[in-house]
Formats: C-alpha cells, sequence, structure tokens
C-alpha cells in the first residue's frame, strides 16, 4: 500500500480539479456538451434506446448566436433541438441517461459521472507505464499525471461528452493488450474480475431501465458468460483473448475514433504467435488452425456487439450507412469545409492555422475554441514539450542493459509497436476528417493520449537518468513536473475559464 500512495495522492488531486471543472465550467461551455446531453434526454424522455439523427438537429446560425452570447440563458429556449450527435453510438448515454433521470437532469452531476470515467483513464495510464516499465515507478506515475492534469483533457474530461468512456475503454484495451503480449496472465485475471460485477450490475440496470432491448441484453450475457465459463478459453488462457473482443465491441458501441483498435489487436494477437510467414510458406496447417482459432475468440464479441449497432443503423439510414456519418453529414451540410477555407486564405496560411491551433488545442482553448490560453503559456509548454522530445533522444542513445530472454524482448517491442500504431491511426483518422470539414481541434488526438503521455514522461525521466543517475528522489521528477499542470488547472478554472465564461 505504500508504494501505491503517490498514485493514491494524484487519483484523489485528479478528482478534485476534475470536480471543481464539473462545478465552475458555465454550463455548455464544453465543445458539443448540448448535442451530447440532449441524447441523453432524449433516451429518458422518449424511453427508447437511440434517437436518430435527421434534417433540423442542426442549426449553424443558432448556435454561432448562443457561442457568441456566452449560452445567455435568455437565449436557451431552443436549446434541446441542438441534437447533431444522435448518430453516435449510444453505450456512453445509455449510462448517463440514469444520472439525469436521477438528479433531475442535473448537468454538474452528468459531467461528474464523466470525471470518474477519467479517473478510469489514469489508472489506465499508469498501470500501462508500469507494465512496460517496472523498473522506472517515476515514469508510470509522470503518464499518469499527465493524462490527469493536461488542462484541455481536464475540460473534456469534465464534460457531458461520450470522449470519456472511449478513452476509458481505449485505456482498458491497451493495458490488457500490453499485460497480454507481456505474458502478464495474472493481472489481466485481477482486471478481468474487477469488470465482471460491473459488466452484470450495468447490463441489469440497462435491462430493468428499459436502455436496451432484451434481446441485446441476451446477446451481453451470452459473450459474457462464454468468456468466463468456457473450458478450452480458460485452459489456455485465450479468455483473454476473448476479454479484448469484449471490450472492442464496446468501443464500437461507443464512439468511431476508437474503431482502430478492431484492427491493432488482431496484429497484435498475431505477432505474439510469431511464425505466420513460415507456417504459411510450409503450408503448415496446424499452426493456421491454431492461429485462425485464436482470431475467432477476438471476432466473435467484437462483431456480435458492434454488429447489433450496425444493423440497426442500416435499418434507420439504409445500406450502405452503417455508422450514420453519410446522414450526419448531410445534416451538418453547411459546416466551414477544407475546400472552402483553402480557397479564401490559401495552402499555406492553412497549413499554418492547422498546425498552431492544433498545439494550442491539444493543451488547452477553452468553451467552444473561444478561449485560448495566453501567449506566454504556449511558449512555456512548447518548451517543455521540446525538452520531452529532446529527453527521448537522450532515452534512445544512453546504453541499456539487454533483455537475456529474447522472447520477452520481441514481445516488449511488440507491445510498443502497439503504441506507436495507436498514435499513427490517432493521427491517420485526425488529418483525414481535416480533409473535409474544419476541425482543428488537439482533443482529436486523445484517444492516443496515453502513449502520448508515457512518451512525455519517459522524456522527462532520461533528463534525470542522464544528470542524477544516483539521485533516488530525482525519480519522482516527471511526477513533479506534469504534477504543476494541476495548480495551472486551478487557476485557469478559477481566474480564466469561469469568469471569462459566463454570459
Amino acid at each position: 500500500m505504500t508504494r501505491e500512495r503517490p498514485l493514491l495522492a494524484l487519483l484523489l488531486a485528479y478528482l478534485i480539479v476534475g470536480s471543481l471543472f464539473a462545478a465552475l465550467t458555465p454550463a455548455w461551455q464544453v465543445p458539443d456538451e448540448p448535442a451530447h446531453y440532449n441524447y441523453a434526454r432524449q433516451i429518458v424522455r422518449q424511453r427508447r434506446c437511440c434517437p436518430v439523427i435527421e434534417p433540423g438537429d442542426w442549426n449553424q446560425a443558432y448556435l454561432d448566436q448562443l457561442k457568441a452570447a456566452r449560452f445567455a440563458p435568455e437565449l436557451l429556449d431552443e436549446l434541446d433541438t441542438i441534437q447533431y450527435e444522435d448518430h453516435q453510438p449510444p453505450l456512453y448515454y445509455q449510462i448517463v441517461s440514469f444520472v439525469y433521470s436521477w438528479f433531475g437532469g442535473s448537468l454538474v452531476a452528468m459531467r461528474l459521472l464523466s470525471v470518474l470515467m477519467g479517473a478510469g483513464v489514469v489508472l489506465c495510464a499508469y498501470a500501462l507505464a508500469k507494465a512496460l516499465l517496472p523498473d522506472r515507478p517515476g515514469v508510470a506515475l509522470g503518464t499518469a499525471a499527465f493524462v490527469a492534469f493536461l488542462p484541455q483533457h481536464v475540460a473534456m474530461m469534465s464534460g457531458v461528452n461520450n470522449d470519456s468512456l472511449t478513452e476509458l475503454l481505449i485505456g482498458l484495451t491497451l493495458l490488457t493488450v500490453v499485460r497480454f503480449l507481456l505474458g502478464h496472465i495474472e493481472q489481466n485475471r485481477w482486471l478481468a474480475l474487477w469488470l465482471l460485477p460491473v459488466s452484470l450490475l450495468g447490463l441489469t440496470a440497462m435491462l430493468v431501465g428499459d436502455r436496451v432491448p432484451a434481446a441485446v441484453g441476451a446477446a451481453v450475457l451470452a459473450l459474457i458468460a462464454i468468456g468466463g465459463l468456457t473450458p478450452s478459453l480458460i485452459r489456455t488462457n485465450d479468455w483473454q483473448i476473448w476479454l479484448l473482443g469484449m471490450l472492442v465491441g464496446l468501443i464500437f458501441a461507443t464512439k468511431s475514433t476508437g474503431y482502430f483498435l478492431g484492427a491493432l489487436v488482431p496484429l497484435a494477437i498475431i505477432l505474439r504467435y510469431p511464425g505466420v510467414a513460415v507456417a504459411v510458406r510450409r503450408l503448415d496447417g496446424l499452426y493456421l488452425w491454431m492461429l485462425g482459432r485464436k482470431l475467432l475468440f477476438f471476432f466473435i464479441p467484437a462483431l456480435t456487439l458492434g454488429g447489433l449497432w450496425w444493423l440497426r443503423n442500416l435499418n434507420a439510414y439504409g445500406f450502405p450507412d452503417f455508422l450514420g456519418l453519410r446522414m450526419h453529414d448531410l445534416v451538418v451540410a453547411d459546416q466551414l469545409r477544407t475546400a472552402d477555407l483553402i480557397a479564401q486564405i490559401g495552402s499555406g496560411a492553412y497549413l499554418n492555422e492547422f498546425l498552431l491551433t492544433t498545439f494550442r488545442s491539444f493543451w488547452g482553448q477553452f468553451g467552444w475554441m473561444a478561449l485560448p490560453l495566453q501567449g506566454w503559456m504556449y511558449s512555456l509548454l512548447l518548451v517543455l514539450t521540446v525538452v520531452a522530445v529532446a529527453g527521448l533522444v537522450i532515452d534512445r542513445a544512453m546504453a541499456h542493459r539487454p533483455y537475456t530472454n529474447a522472447r520477452y524482448a520481441y514481445r516488449r517491442r511488440v507491445a510498443w509497436l502497439m503504441l506507436w500504431l495507436t498514435m499513427g491511426f490517432t493521427l491517420l483518422a485526425y488529418l483525414f476528417y481535416n480533409t473535409e470539414f474544419v476541425q482543428f481541434q488537439g482533443r482529436y488526438l486523445y484517444p492516443a493520449l496515453i502513449p502520448i503521455g508515457l512518451l512525455m514522461a519517459l522524456g522527462v525521466d532520461a533528463w534525470r537518468r542522464w544528470m542524477l543517475p544516483g539521485a533516488a528522489w530525482a525519480q519522482w521528477l516527471p511526477l513533479a513536473v506534469f504534477g504543476l499542470l494541476g495548480v495551472l488547472d486551478i487557476y485557469l478554472i478559477l481566474r480564466v475559464i469561469r469568469p471569462l465564461l459566463l454570459p
């Protein structure tokens, strides 16, 4: 317990900061919050699983009026017509709709649920870094502190939006993948034992509260039973693969920004059992059958959970719009397009604006992108970023003791590959989205925030290992550096965000 005290203190600090943001951020001053809120409201009032996005759910002129007036109360008569997130998968909204019902639609209560989910993201960041670098506890705490106190991330985790649950599921999936690759079976077993009662309680509540159809509940219960009771899965420890399929299936039912894990996890499974190329050349049917069965253990739960949602969308929007994105694009047709902006300002100015705004909004640009930090703050954050990147070069250049176990060294390399691919897929998705719509929002990179935080903590820790190799106290340098962001957060919510965004 003594070794975990810094983590517990960090979690407590995060909950305090997140709660301050949830309580003090003026109503609706988190991006897209009215639309996310109205999704949950529709579930409660219409007593059906999921709404349908349709023309009229997006009103650019009204949104611009609200934002210009900082959501003044006298303009909120039509707030419930803002429903352009109705195409989103339903899981987050089904969960938060209970809070809506229990607390009379309290925005703050719904925000606090997101804060709790954000605490889970912080825990996943710590556990993943600890699994990869067990001999560098300061890096694990530094990673958790970066995820916990990054100002814009705190703002998003304390708002009503499905990012909080999405990031939690992504964090759980990455943590399970890394432990699966490294052979940490017992740690994954404990995680599964924690998730089991939470899943069963949540499923029971949704069935009793009419949040999901009985057929969907039965399918989910069957998947849980198969994963936990099938002797062959238990004997071979392939229940870990089944668990990964369940987690990715839940991501499919939460938000499309995590869909890349539907490709990344199967790749991890294949690389976990090397020899595919040799087996193909030698026509080793036994090996390929074994690998195929393991992939099947992933795809059955993942595609079952995702397929339930996709079939519903095909019925609602028609083929091939299984994600509802085509209908979404039609509804928000007057949103600013990338081609139009380039035509107005030119490609050079566009690229400069893209890079500058992405960097700023990654660290902190509050409200609906209307409230950036002060220039000197961005300068300090840029210096911190450069220092961390330089530290990564130092960390790479420093001599490391090679792992004597070649198999473990290989699996560790594969685990790092999964984290790099997470960042790569997230960046590609961000770039692709911006090829059509102008969305220079660094928060869209947060599906990869845990790997990003790990690299930032590694970079800071490298300076400690280089300049203070014998100082035991210095191992907490990453925690101290990124813990200062928590102090900045308190200053921002009390002296900047609340006073400058109130109507």
